[in-house]
């Protein structure tokens, strides 16, 4: 199927032919998706049954080893005295501290703001193993990127429409797809999902968490797993950064 990757081995690397100029397999996407309206079902294919959302850590620099220790919303919530539920922003959750008198965490739970877009590689390895349990497909899976487009800072997230055409690969097993992305400059993919679309993932390139479309079992399975914050979510929710309407908003980011 692929003469570059051998499941077997140690070192996956994708090469410039691994990219398949037929970006056809993923038409279904694009045409299940309604116009983008920053919403959950503007991510994912809102035809599943139930929806996920994957939190993506906050690293704390441990001060005499120098490690990265992924620090949980939920960590972090209990500094501030904010609320975990389906539409927290991590902005409204820091702003829950300044607002109680208690700071941001910033230093003492926390040191660096989750990432937009992507999880670190052991999330993404979590993940994939607890997907791959979950698929009637597990040799085939396929991985789009998609490109971020020069805007100003004060507009709105475009709409995937509006991006350039993503590139997508098939590759051997979803439980490979961790140990792939790490030769792709530690940049995984915004969008993934398995031949049989049991389920779809995305990380939007402006977001701070992974949202994923499922069966029933598989998004009751997601929040059992140890190395994943996962919350329930619905496809009609907002992403926004002004959705979270339990702890107070912060700052406008992109001005007035």
């Amino acid at each position: 199927m692929n003469r570059h990757v051998d499941p077997n081995s140690e070192s996956l690397v994708w090469l410039v032919d691994d990219v398949l100029e037929d970006t056809s397999h993923g038409d279904w996407i694009a045409q299940t998706l309604p116009r983008f309206e920053y919403t959950v079902g503007s991510l994912v294919p809102p035809i599943f049954t139930l929806y996920s959302r994957v939190l993506h850590p906050a690293p704390r620099i441990d001060p005499d080893t120098g490690e990265r220790v992924p620090v949980r919303w939920a960590e972090v919530a209990v500094h501030t005295g904010g609320v975990i539920h389906q539409t927290v922003e991590w902005g409204s959750l820091l702003q829950a501290g300044v607002h109680h008198g208690v700071g941001d965490g910033s230093g003492i739970v926390w040191n660096q703001k989750p990432d937009e877009g992507d999880m670190p590689e052991d999330q993404f390895a979590a993940l994939a193993d607890a997907l791959v349990q979950h698929i009637t497909t597990p040799d085939d899976c396929w991985f789009r990127l998609l490109g971020r487009p020069r805007r100003s800072r004060h507009e709105p997230s475009p709409s995937r429409s509006a991006r350039p055409h993503p590139l997508s690969r098939q590759l051997p097993a979803a439980r490979h797809r961790a140990r792939c992305r790490t030769h792709l400059g530690r940049v995984g993919p915004n969008l993934w999902w398995p031949q049989d679309r049991a389920w779809c993932v995305a990380s939007d390139i402006d977001l701070m968490s992974t949202y994923i479309g499922s069966s029933t079992a598989c998004a009751l399975a997601l929040p059992a797993h140890p190395d994943l914050e996962v919350i329930d979510t619905s496809s009609s929710r907002k992403v926004t950064w002004d959705s979270d309407h339990i702890n107070p908003l912060p700052p406008r980011p992109y001005g007035q």
